[in-house]
Order: structure tokens, then C-alpha cells, then sequence
């Protein structure tokens, strides 16, 4: 006897197109089939038996895609609730947990159905990574019970303990997920797990070819291994016996998803965890507040190690009074590791394009009272602070010191023109995220090679201070990114002195040059004490009802029109605070306000314990605003502010 389901359509619609339709055979809650559209192929997944619609009311599945469910039971409840949480159609959901490449193949009806699936490239080899730690002072709290667990420790040593970790879950029959944040990392860790574990590895990252991901895809969903290495969106990988999730680099943005829904890798492995019981292991030497405060609330066991570090080959160089851009200790370091025939990474602030009001004298910024925000310079506004709107008149005077007060911002093509005209003969090059993903990588392989002597760039360059030749980085206006309009520049740049401090010794230097040296990141960041970094950042956040002690939730309003926009901000944020009984700012204009003549606001809700209850109230608030030229975005627990 034919049975009925609820359908739902694959497809890229304002609401969720949900149909009953029947079939013959039993189907499988989901599963992927085709069916019958006003008259088109469409096809849909299986999201519950619907035993109210009868037969007779309802139009035939043509038949299964696949001879599995496609989506398995805890992802798609997972899917229910990334809708609920991020606000987003069920469809959009699973379109983030189904890859494209799974989804969007070939299928053709003529009474028979035809799938046709991309045929697969061999994969070219990839480099290697330098050799890891063999574990030994680890094992003994390995062999304990967790389920939450931080190893806080240098990458090739965090390495030996997942190796140790995934071997106690391989044993027990389970399945692990291993994240990192980016391909490049992946690639060259990729060698120590296959040597390890040949033939029951899978792996997922943006930049495979579709006919690869459709296979490496499958494996993993037959059951033929049990290890997936990947990047964010491997979490939602199909094992079906998931007892393992490690996500290393914890602290990295690259985990937040920069399109709808907007989710964030580290928040969906607790889901999944609370959805399976699996573990979840977070991996870093410098763990993002948030992890590190579940530490100190015994939420998560910890693997660390007390090691006293040579900090001589770290240098801080206070840039008050000085003139240029390039510090006489930095050029000395230059000079005897270009005799060396060493090459040199100079990092330079990426957020040039912001213009801040820098006291030259004392180094002192305006900040926002309410906010504790650097004030950012609009040329008809003043300053002015992009969380809660509060503005204040262009100073000239510097109120602290009374020394004059300078407009502040370069770029690196100003850097690498320097560079040349002080060292003619070095071959020098520069990398940005603007340039083309081609050249980047082109200049890179160069760069690995040794056919460049100074690389000039943004953050993005910072990885090459592994390599073995690289003797040098330098860090260019390390302070001048903790006066950007973002509550979490601080942690960011704590991270990025502390990633490169660490790695220093052995002929390795990190020269950091800065106005502030003694500013609580830097100083911290240079002496490799996380610790007293996290006592003064937490105390900070938790004054000012910030992250990691609320969740922020971040509204965007944007059009063509400025006025209108601005409008439909402030209404929104009264029918939040008629509705909601939440903390809330703005709204206000956003730092980038004013992206290819469209113009964006903002309202920032801070929300101490945030469920799907409170965001269905939000969805229901923003979905009132449905206007043709106004778009309406939800960010939930943002990473930037930018």
C-alpha cells in the first residue's frame, strides 16, 4: 500500500517548499528523490512519513536518487536547528550540510531514472609538514576519561595527541572528524595521518574538483573509513558512528561561515555532540576566550605543559617620536639575515584603510565611552563609534598629553617601495588578499623556493615563519589594528605576536614594532604569558557585557538608500526592545558603511543566555521587514565587527 510524505524541494526559494507526495515503495527519512514539480524535474529530500494527506491527495515520487538516505537522522536534526539558531529555510540548511557537489548532479526521467555522477581525477601529492613530537609526557592524562578537552600546546605536539586519540576511538569502532582552519595546514599535516592511517582516511576542503568531493564524499557515507580530515564544512561529514570531533586552530575566524547561514563550525560540533555524545577536542597554543573560560569553569579538561622560554630573539621596539615607518632595529635584523642569505617576512597591519586619530606624541586614541571602541574618522561626521552611534568633533589637541593629534594609516605598497629603496638588491615582492588567487599563489611557491629574499604582506604571510629558511619577521604598527571598531582586535592580535613569539629561538627573530609596546596584548603576547593575557581581556569583556560572557547577536540593515535604511534600523530596534527585554546598541552605521553605493547599519543585541526561543522572536521581527530594496542580515555570535 502506497505510503505519504512530506517533500521537501531542493531548491533556492524565499520560504521552504514542502509537498506530500506518495510512493510505492518505503522510503527512508532522508532520502534524496525526484519528483514532479508543476510539470519540471525537481528534486527533494524525505523529511517525515505524512500519514494526514491520503494517497489520493497527493502526487507519486518518480523515485530514490540514491540507494542510501542521503541525509542521515542526527544531521538532519541538525539542519532543524540551524535553521532555528542562524535564521534560514530548512532548504538552506541542508544546502550547507549536503555538499553542492553531492547534490547538484545530473538526473534525467524517461520512466527510468538516470543519474549521472562526475567522473574522478587522480589527486596530485602533496607536501609534507615537519616532523611532529613523539608522545610521551601525555600519556598518562590521555588514558583518563573526557569529554570536552583543550590541548593547549605547539602545533607538532598537538599533532602526537591526536594521533593517540583517534587510535583509542579507531579501536572502539568510532568514527573522528579532524578539522583544520585552512587547506594550506591540512595539506601538509596530511602526510602524518596517512601515515598512519593509509586507506581509511577521507578528506574535505573548498578547492577540490566536484568529481573528487563526490567521492571522498561517498566513501565516508558507505562506511569505508572512519577518519575524516578536512576543513569547516567536513563537520558535517556522514559517519555514522561518530565518537571523535578535533578541531585544531580553535581560535581561528576561518571556523565562521562568511555566507548564509552564517554558522560556526566550534558551536555546531557542541550541537552535534549534544545530538550523539561524541567528544569534541579543541586544539591550540593560544585558545580563544571562550574555550579557555569553559577551562576555568571545568566545562573542559586541559592538556598543557610549564616551560620556561627563551625570549631573547624576541624584540619590542617602542615607535613614539620615532620618523618612518621602519625601526633602526628592524633594518639592523634585515641587513644581518639578508648577509646570512636568510629570508624575511614583514607584516603589515592589514586595516590601513581605517582612518584613526593617533596622538604621534603619547600614542593615545579616542575611544567611545559606552563601548570602550577606538572612534573611527569620517571626513563630513567627525568621529565616531560604529557599535552605539556616539560622536564627537575631529580633535587637534591630544587631551592626555596636549601633543598634536594625526590622522594614521599605510598599506603595504608603501612598505615594499621602502624596502626597495633601503635594500636595492634584495628581491623583494609583496601579498595581499586583494591580488588574485593565482599570483598569491604563485609569489608563495616562489617564496617556499627561495627565490624572493623579502616577502611584504598582510596576516596571510605569517605561516611562512615555519619554514626553515625564513630567519626574520617583522611586525609593522602591531597596535594600530587594537584601535579598529571590533571588540575582538585584541585577542586577535595576542594571537598573531603570540604564534610567531613562540617559534622564535634557533636563529629565528620577531622583531614587533608598535607605539604601545607596553599595551597589555603586545606586552603579553612578547613575554608568551597567555595567562595574564586571558585574566585582563576576560575582566574587560565581562565589565562591558561582552563575548565570551553574552552572545552577541549582529542585525545588518542595507540598501541603496540611506534614509530608508536608517529608518527600518530604528524601527527594527524598537520592535526588539518592545519585544525582548535584551541588552541592545544602535543602531548605528557599520565601519564599512558604505560598500559599492550600498549603505549598512547595524543593531547589536547582547544576549546573556541565547536560545531558539529568542531567535524565533527575532526571526519573526525581521521577517516583518520584507521590503523589496532593503536586505536584512542575522549574524549570530559574530566574529567580526567589520
Amino acid at each position: 500500500m502506497p505510503l505519504t510524505y512530506d517533500i521537501l524541494i531542493d531548491r533556492n526559494a524565499p520560504k521552504d517548499l514542502i509537498f506530500s507526495y506518495s510512493s510505492n515503495n518505503v522510503l527512508r527519512i532522508g532520502d534524496y528523490v525526484a519528483v514532479l514539480l508543476k510539470g519540471h524535474l525537481a528534486k527533494g529530500y524525505v523529511i517525515k512519513e505524512n500519514k494526514e494527506v491520503s494517497v489520493q491527495d497527493s502526487k507519486m515520487v518518480l523515485d530514490r536518487i540514491f540507494d542510501v538516505p542521503l541525509v542521515l537522522p542526527h544531521l538532519l536534526d541538525l539542519a532543524y536547528w540551524i535553521s532555528e539558531y542562524y535564521i534560514c529555510n530548512l532548504s538552506q540548511a541542508l544546502a550547507t550540510v549536503i555538499p553542492p557537489e553531492i547534490r547538484n548532479i545530473d538526473v534525467k526521467y524517461d520512466g527510468t531514472l538516470k543519474v549521472k555522477v562526475p567522473k574522478t581525477r587522480r589527486k596530485k601529492k602533496k607536501k609534507g609538514y615537519a616532523g611532529y613530537i613523539p608522545l610521551s609526557d601525555y600519556e598518562t592524562p590521555l588514558l583518563g576519561e573526557y569529554r570536552n578537552l583543550l590541548v593547549k600546546l605547539p602545533i607538532e605536539e598537538r599533532l602526537s595527541v591526536y594521533l593517540k586519540l583517534i587510535e583509542k576511538e579507531r579501536d572502539n569502532g568510532k568514527g573522528v572528524v579532524v578539522l583544520f582552519p585552512e587547506v594550506d595546514t591540512l595539506l601538509a599535516v596530511e602526510d602524518k595521518f596517512r601515515k598512519e592511517y593509509e586507506g581509511d582516511i577521507a578528506m574535505l576542503y573548498s578547492g577540490q574538483s566536484p568529481a573528487v568531493k563526490n567521492e571522498e564524499w561517498w566513501r565516508i557515507r558507505y562506511g569505508k573509513v572512519k577518519i575524516v580530515l578536512g576543513t569547516r564544512s567536513a563537520i558535517f561529514a556522514p559517519l555514522e558512528n561518530l565518537g571523535l570531533i578535533i578541531i585544531d586552530g580553535e581560535e581561528s575566524d576561518s571556523y565562521k561561515d562568511e555566507s548564509r547561514p552564517l554558522y560556526d563550525a566550534r558551536t555546531i560540533a557542541y550541537r552535534i555532540q549534544e545530538l550523539l555524545g561524541c567528544k569534541v577536542i579543541f586544539g591550540s597554543s593560544t585558545p580563544s576566550l571562550d574555550t579557555y573560560k569553559r577551562v576555568t569553569e571545568n566545562r573542559i579538561n586541559i592538556i598543557t605543559e610549564d616551560r620556561t622560554r627563551d625570549l631573547s630573539n624576541i624584540k619590542s621596539v617602542n615607535m613614539k617620536g620615532r620618523r618612518g615607518f621602519l625601526s633602526r632595529e628592524l633594518i639592523h635584523y634585515c641587513k644581518v639575515s639578508l648577509a646570512r642569505k636568510k629570508q624575511i617576512l614583514i607584516l603589515v597591519n592589514r586595516k590601513g584603510y581605517f582612518t584613526l586619530e593617533v596622538c604621534k606624541n603619547c600614542g593615545y586614541i579616542e575611544r567611545c565611552p559606552n563601548c570602550n571602541i577606538a572612534l573611527v574618522y569620517h571626513k563630513d561626521e567627525g568621529l565616531e563609534c560604529h557599535y552605539c552611534g556616539y560622536s564627537i568633533d575631529k580633535m587637534d589637541q591630544c587631551p592626555e598629553c596636549g601633543g598634536k593629534m594625526e590622522l594614521f594609516g599605510y598599506g603595504v605598497e608603501r612598505i615594499e617601495e621602502i624596502l626597495q629603496k633601503i635594500f636595492p638588491k634584495a628581491k623583494i615582492a609583496r601579498m595581499d588578499a586583494d591580488l588574485p588567487t593565482k599570483e598569491i599563489n604563485e609569489i608563495w611557491e616562489r617564496f617556499i623556493n627561495g627565490n624572493i629574499d623579502i616577502l611584504v604582506g598582510t596576516q596571510m604571510i605569517a605561516k611562512g615563519f615555519r619554514l626553515p629558511n625564513v630567519a626574520l619577521t617583522g611586525i609593522l604598527a602591531s597596535d594600530l589594528a587594537l584601535n579598529l571598531p571590533d571588540f575582538k582586535v585584541s585577542e586577535r592580535i595576542f594571537q598573531l605576536i603570540y604564534s610567531l613569539a613562540e617559534q622564535t629561538g634557533n636563529n629565528k627573530y620577531l622583531v614587533i614594532q608598535s607605539m604601545l609596546p607596553s599595551y597589555y596584548p603586545i606586552k603579553y603576547a612578547s613575554r608568551l604569558d597567555y595567562e595574564s593575557f586571558y585574566r585582563y581581556e576576560s575582566q574587560l569583556r565581562r565589565s562591558l557585557g561582552y563575548p565570551p560572557y553574552s552572545h552577541m547577536v549582529r542585525i545588518v540593515i542595507s540598501g541603496k538608500d540611506e534614509e530608508s535604511v536608517k529608518t527600518i534600523a530604528s524601527s527594527l530596534a524598537l520592535d526588539i526592545k518592545r519585544r525582548l527585554r535584551i541588552d541592545y546598541s544602535g543602531p548605528a552605521r557599520c565601519p564599512l558603511y558604505r560598500i559599492k553605493k550600498t549603505f549598512h547599519w547595524h543593531i547589536l543585541l547582547k544576549i546573556k543566555d541565547l536560545t531558539v526561543d529568542i531567535m524565533k522572536v527575532v526571526k519573526e521581527l525581521v521577517g516583518a521587514y520584507n521590503y523589496k530594496d532593503i536586505g536584512i542580515m542575522v549574524d549570530v555570535d559574530p566574529v567580526s565587527m567589520l
